[in-house]
């Protein structure tokens, strides 16, 4: 049977319609702004770029040297990074290249569970089981929900791993990176910091400074709090680890085209952050302390309160549930959202609920809209109102949010 192009665009542009109906908190999403989707179109999608800025294996590439040139500069000045390479295609990719430049056979790497918020790239069972090392669990606090310090201390004395690993998919707070630092400078061990919830906020300046506080290299994705595309940057402050492992092993190892349309986008993303990045990430921030505290009021188990819920752009709650079963009960109310692990739930049994406020931010909402959708959430998930109605209510919220924030208009380039 012939598949007709139609039904193919048709799809898209349904699920373009359908979005703009919803309010989206998947954490790990966010919305570009006209101008890097306007890169994302660009010639440069068709081209070959592989190598570094004007030392390329594909002529052609002059004016994209530029580019990829001011967007590491910009990146180094938000990431306060002395080294920068934006070519890994996605963020597993630059924690491969990251893996790559700092482990060695048989070394031993801690990092958090999956069920403690740690990331699959993270543990043996996902992308470490490519490489032949040593994996073990880094403790944690679940009250806190962040490493336990002082267990982690006693641990890496012990243990003595070559790698600590920190970064999680559930980023809630801070990581006690000055305090690892002290320890790991003790057992030279290397803390690699994974950064891909959190870019955004680290750009804008209210989360913390990695690099500064003792990370010794940074990987991110770009496509969450960042609002790139999808693409990877690593990052760090030493020469010889930048210069003899990461840079070496990005080509030929683990990219050849770097898909330089995405790195454009990425070079505006970045631009609009030096102008825009600290009020949007700061309102971000308020944003989810806002909804979690509506949420908690509403009667939903939000985790930390005696924290202020959250320090970033995540909320995490316990639906009491399924979470697979609240995911689609917003679902059908159009909340996006996804389950996850808590670490009170075994494997086949989740209740968790993530939500991010980094999408609806970028929409222009603040703490009054925060608390609507807190009591739409509690309206079908607490209260079990007609999920019709709430429907509705949801679809005359929604419209009135279409334009994008905290970007350059395109008429400022006319």
């Amino acid at each position: 049977m012939k598949i007709k192009y139609k039904d193919i665009i048709k799809n898209i542009r349904r699920h373009s319609h359908y979005r703009s109906e919803c309010i989206n908190l998947i954490a790990s999403e966010n919305l570009m702004s006209p101008l890097t989707l306007e890169a994302l179109s660009s010639d440069l999608g068709n081209r070959y770029t592989v190598g570094q800025p004007k030392n390329r294996w594909y002529a052609g590439c002059k004016y994209y040297d530029r580019v990829e040139e001011l967007a590491i500069s910009l990146a180094k000045k938000l990431f306060h990074a002395k080294y920068v390479n934006l070519q890994p295609i996605s963020g597993m990719v630059a924690n491969m290249v990251a893996y790559h430049a700092l482990l060695k056979p048989n070394d031993l790497l801690m990092s958090l569970e999956v069920k403690h918020s740690g990331h699959y790239s993270h543990v043996k069972s996902g992308m470490l089981s490519l490489f032949n090392v040593r994996v073990e669990p880094l403790p944690f606090n679940e009250k806190d929900y962040t490493v336990d310090l002082e267990k982690a201390i006693q641990l890496i004395r012990k243990r003595r791993p070559q790698i600590v690993l920190v970064g999680t998919s559930e980023f809630l707070f801070p990581v006690p990176l000055q305090e690892l630092r002290r320890v790991c400078n003790e057992t030279e061990t290397k803390i690699l910091y994974d950064a891909a919830h959190v870019s955004g906020l680290i750009a804008g300046q209210t989360f913390q400074d990695p690099l500064s506080e003792g990370a010794d290299l940074l990987s991110m994705s770009t496509n969450k709090t960042l609002a790139a595309p999808d693409h990877g940057i690593v990052a760090c402050n030493d020469y010889n680890l930048y210069k003899k492992k990461v840079e070496n092993a990005i080509v030929p190892l683990f990219t050849s085209n770097h898909h330089a349309h995405h790195v454009a986008g990425l070079a505006i993303t970045l631009a609009e952050f030096e102008q825009y990045g600290n009020d949007y990430a700061s309102q971000v921030i308020k944003n989810a302390q806002a909804l979690a505290k509506e949420l908690y009021n509403q009667g939903v188990a939000v985790l930390c309160p005696h924290k202020n819920f959250t320090q970033s752009h995540t909320v995490l709650f316990d639906a009491k549930c399924s979470g697979e079963k609240a995911m689609q009960i917003l679902e059908s109310v159009n909340i996006i959202t996804n389950p996850f692990q808590l670490p009170w739930n075994n494997e086949d049994n989740s209740t968790g609920i993530r939500l991010g406020t980094n999408e609806v931010t970028r929409l222009g909402m603040k703490e009054k809209e925060m608390k609507a959708i807190a009591r739409f959430i509690a309206s079908v998930l607490v209260k079990k109102r007609n999920p019709k109605k709430v429907k509705r209510d949801i679809y005359d919220f929604r419209r009135t949010y279409q334009k994008i924030n905290y970007c350059f208009n395109l008429d400022q380039i006319m």
